[in-house]
């Protein structure tokens, strides 16, 4: 039986590679995802909590008073919709000319040699 001696970093000592998905799988990619939201979440949450002061806020003809945490993300929550539309619209534009190359690829290509007839 052959051993291996571990190094202080946890690689093995004759550099024998860890076997596919050993290391990183879909899982432990959900669980980082998991915690990284948490956290955000926490931050939010600190933010929110400090920030709880009443301030006024005029939109169009719509005005109100809200605490100042919840203006602040209402209007990033608005940002973000506004990049979102526009990346969308930028990727729907970059598809049509896409679409429309291979289409025009397809035409001027010439067709396919016929197969002879099975006998």
């Amino acid at each position: 039986m052959k051993q291996v001696a571990e190094s202080s970093s946890g690689q093995d000592v004759e550099g024998e590679q860890p076997y596919r998905g050993e290391r990183q799988t879909r899982l432990s990619g959900a669980w980082t995802a998991l915690v990284i939201g948490i956290v955000i979440l926490v931050v939010i949450l600190v933010f929110i909590l400090q920030n709880l002061q009443n301030v006024e806020v005029h939109f169009l003809v719509m005005q109100g008073q809200l605490p100042l945490a919840v203006a602040l993300l209402f209007a990033m929550i608005l940002g973000a919709v506004v990049v979102l539309a526009f990346g969308a619209g930028r990727i729907l534009q970059l598809r049509l000319v896409a679409r429309r190359a291979r289409h025009k690829g397809a035409a001027a290509s010439p067709p396919a040699p016929a197969k002879p007839p099975a006998e």
